[in-house]
């Protein structure tokens, strides 16, 4: 009894106060990404089951919001010194963006994938020379019709249009985003008149006679009325399947008419082609032309949009995404910010549009600009389809912020030595990422500096052409000169029109023909540094060779291309002139400008000023 009244007084009193739970971060988000899995598999979670989800959801958001707090808070502290420091010198620049995550470790895994699915050399000079025959064959079957019905007593219309209007670029191969596995390619030929049954298959019997004056490669051509195109494959390897679509402007012309209401005036043939092919090529040119001015501008878009297609590829529910509307999801969410985005930041970014449910039936939706009504991309989605990717997406970012985005790209996780080859190859200084401790020791001398992400313009010309069409493809046309002082002539084909220029070294001459081209496209040249071999042959250059008495030497524009100003003499002007007049002492007056920009004023006391 004595025991048990001891044992009811101990109840009886003030329990000992408990330890508080242990909470792991990383125990808590290996529980969240259980529940997450569980979801994606298709089970439904019991109630205490989800609202524990919702637990750890929520602290996920907190989580990351205090992050990007504490990171504003530190940034703000750096500025008040900056801004006090700075204040004697009366003109304060701009403030600067608050810090950003670093995408860094991102943009290596971006950068890591984008080389594993890229199509090789092989693989894009096989698809340039096919498209190149087959566009030469059919300027052949061109000619050969326009002989035809000029040499026929009687024609129907008598126009003296052609009867081929151009064939043309679209898909993969005009939008640069071909990959490894992708081997059909697409062009579109235009007609005059309506596509007919008889046109496809002449035109196919054609293409396979002037194909033999081409090129000595075999080609299996065979028409397909079903398609409305014209199927040709080769016989090497890779084996690659192009596809000739028929099509013309007269199809969407007599469709307008007739939803409007309007009679036409020559009724369809019958042996037309089907009319929903032609309209479907017809879309496709103007996407093309659409991506090529709107698309290929943007910084990273074109790698997050490869990137993209192999996911939609790989994962069955990212599957109906792939195609129109991934380019337009692509190109609103990358358009939209309001600074240049890295690969992985970039990638984070449409990610981060899908989660938020712009495909949803409520949501905004992906309108089309390439058609006259207002159209949604997304059209062709289910509502199960539309929630999938919805949700694919938002787990796609939880394993991004947590490190794993390995996992969403479907690779292996880069270890340090892969990571440092990978990093000497791209020629970029990849910082290791910070320890949690620095954090919690609250120090904030020994926290590391937020980097800034600067925009850096490319190299050369031949930088910004790769940038503008990737893939092109660069031949030796041909080489003269003697062997101590040879001559190349190098030429490139874009947009169907070839380009050649000449240089001292093939290196040279590739960046004069890209050159060439870009000012053919209408695009600013970079400022870029003159090749080794041109800076040798200028500077053994004599003045009587270069027949010239300005002080700049011949093909250099005051130093804007990188290389020295010299004298007609091929001396430093301050050489010179120390030799002409001994004994010249010079003075700084002013500095104006800022840090990165300043300008200095000289002055000879015994001369008159000069800056």
């Amino acid at each position: 009894m004595a025991q048990m009244g001891h044992f009811q007084r101990r109840r009886e009193g003030p329990l000992p106060p408990r330890p508080p739970p242990a909470w792991g971060e990383n125990q808590a988000y290996e529980e969240l990404l259980y529940w997450d899995n569980l979801m994606q598999e298709g089970y439904r979670l019991h109630p205490q089951d989800y609202d524990r989800y919702e637990e750890l959801r929520y602290w996920y958001d907190c989580l990351c919001y205090e992050e990007d707090l504490r990171q504003y808070n530190d940034y703000i502290v750096e500025y008040r010194k900056w801004e006090v420091e700075n204040m004697h010198s009366g003109e304060l620049p701009p403030m600067r963006p608050p810090p950003q995550r670093t995408f860094v470790n991102e943009d290596r895994y971006i950068k890591a994938k984008h080389t594993t699915v890229y199509p090789s050399a092989e693989q894009l000079d096989a698809v340039q020379s096919m498209v190149s025959h087959m566009e030469c064959a059919l300027k052949s079957v061109s000619d050969w019709l326009n002989e035809k019905e000029s040499s026929a007593a009687d024609t129907e219309s008598g126009s003296t249009q052609s009867k081929l209007r151009g064939v043309l670029r679209v898909g993969l191969v005009a939008k640069g985003l071909l990959l490894k596995d992708d081997l059909e390619l697409e062009l579109v030929l235009l007609t005059r008149d309506m596509p007919t049954s008889s046109l496809l298959r002449l035109i196919s019997g054609k293409l396979s006679e002037f194909i033999k004056d081409v090129t000595e490669e075999k080609y299996v051509i065979t028409p397909s009325i079903q398609e409305a195109a014209i199927i040709v494959t080769s016989t090497n390897e890779p084996m690659l399947k192009l596809s000739i679509h028929l099509t013309s402007p007269v199809v969407r012309e007599q469709v307008e008419k007739e939803a409007s209401g309007e009679p036409c005036a020559e009724s369809s043939p019958q042996d037309a082609l089907d009319r929903q092919k032609c309209l479907a090529s017809l879309a496709s040119l103007r996407q093309a032309k659409w991506f090529q001015a709107k698309v290929s501008v943007i910084e990273s878009c074109v790698i997050v949009i490869r990137i993209l297609r192999d996911l939609c590829t790989r994962v069955s529910t990212w599957a109906p995404l792939k195609g129109w509307i991934l380019e337009l999801l692509c190109q609103k969410a990358i358009s939209t910010s309001e600074r240049l985005l890295g690969p992985g930041e970039a990638f984070r970014r449409v990610l981060e549009c899908l989660a938020s449910g712009i495909l949803m039936e409520d949501g905004p939706g992906i309108s089309d600009p390439c058609e006259r009504d207002s159209t949604d991309a997304g059209a062709h989605l289910t509502l199960q389809q539309r929630e999938d990717i919805t949700q694919s997406a938002q787990f796609a970012l939880r394993l991004s912020a947590f490190g794993q985005l390995y996992k969403v790209l479907g690779m292996d996780r880069l270890n340090s030595k892969a990571a440092r080859i990978l990093s000497e190859h791209r020629g970029a200084d990849f910082p290791a990422k910070r320890p949690r401790e620095v954090y919690d020791a609250g120090d904030l001398e020994i926290r590391p500096k937020f980097p800034r992400k600067e925009k850096s313009e490319p190299a050369n010309a031949l930088m910004k052409l790769n940038q503008l069409r990737p893939g092109t493809l660069y031949r030796l046309a041909s080489q003269t000169g003697p062997e101590h002082e040879p001559q190349f002539t190098m030429a490139v084909e874009v947009d169907g029109i070839t380009y050649e220029a000449t240089g001292p070294s093939k290196r040279s001459a590739k960046l004069h023909v890209a050159q060439k081209v870009l000012q053919a496209l209408g695009v600013p040249l970079p400022s870029e540094t003159k090749p080794a071999e041109e800076s040798k042959s200028q500077s053994v250059s004599t003045p009587a060779a270069s027949g010239s008495d300005e002080t700049t030497p011949s093909g250099s524009d005051d130093g804007a291309e990188g290389g020295p100003i010299l004298t007609k003499h091929g001396k430093n002007p301050v050489m010179e002139l120390n030799e002409k007049r001994r004994s010249l002492k010079y003075e700084l007056v002013s500095v104006k400008g800022r840090f990165n920009d300043k300008t200095f004023t000289i002055e000879e006391p015994s001369q008159s000023k000069s800056t």
